[in-house]
Parts: structure tokens; C-alpha cells; sequence
């Protein structure tokens, strides 16, 4: 059961992940990837949006999730994409240059757009 500052739902092959806290600690990391990795199993979803529209400290660990995600992820020709990132957190996915591997987006609407596309 996902706490009550992450909220998932699914749009088609799209699941999206929106994180409603300032901090995303590893315990929050992990359930995120698990509902995330659960609705790949069992939903049918292939593309991932993580809007971190509240997040303003992101734990080193859950960088490490979602890049073993994104591998699960690839297999099935699926994406991850970001979106809604405060300027630090954009900062770090730049500056372990990650931002060339999950692409950031200003919306939720542009990331959906783009995935489906």
C-alpha cells in the first residue's frame, strides 16, 4: 500500500507517479518503484511519469531505483520521463548527466504527449 504523499494512476500504458512531499527518502523510493514495477507486471504499463512537482530533496538511493527500473523498463520498449522538477532536483538528474537518459518536461501533459508519441 503506497503512502498517502504518492499517489499512481494509469492512463493506458502510462502510469503516473506524483510525489506530494518535500523529501523522497529511500522508504518512499521504494515504494514507488514497487507500485511502479507492479503495474508493469500486472497492467500492462510500459511508460513511467514521475512528476516531482513537491519534491525538493531526493535521496541518492532512489536515483539508483529507477535507473534498475528503467532497465526492467527497456526490455518492454518502455520509458521513464520526469516531469514538474524543482531546480535542485533538475540540478542533480544534469549533473550526473542523467538528464540524457530520463527526459525532464515541465508538465505532466507534455511527458503523457510525448510517451504516447
Amino acid at each position: 500500500m503506497l503512502a498517502q504523499n504518492i499517489h499512481v494512476e494509469q492512463v493506458g500504458n502510462i502510469a503516473i507517479a506524483t510525489v506530494i512531499t518535500p523529501l523522497l527518502s529511500v522508504a518512499e523510493g521504494a515504494e514507488i518503484v514497487a507500485e511502479l514495477t507492479d503495474r508493469m507486471r500486472y497492467n500492462n504499463a510500459r511508460h513511467f511519469i514521475l512528476d516531482l512537482k513537491e519534491v525538493e530533496f531526493m535521496d541518492s538511493s532512489f536515483i539508483g531505483a529507477i535507473v534498475g527500473l528503467l532497465q526492467d523498463v527497456s526490455h518492454m520498449r518502455g520509458r521513464i520521463a520526469l516531469c514538474n522538477c524543482q531546480e535542485n532536483v533538475a540540478f542533480l538528474f544534469k549533473v550526473t548527466r542523467l538528464d540524457n537518459v530520463f527526459p525532464i518536461f515541465d508538465c505532466v501533459e507534455d511527458a503523457q504527449e510525448e510517451l504516447e508519441g
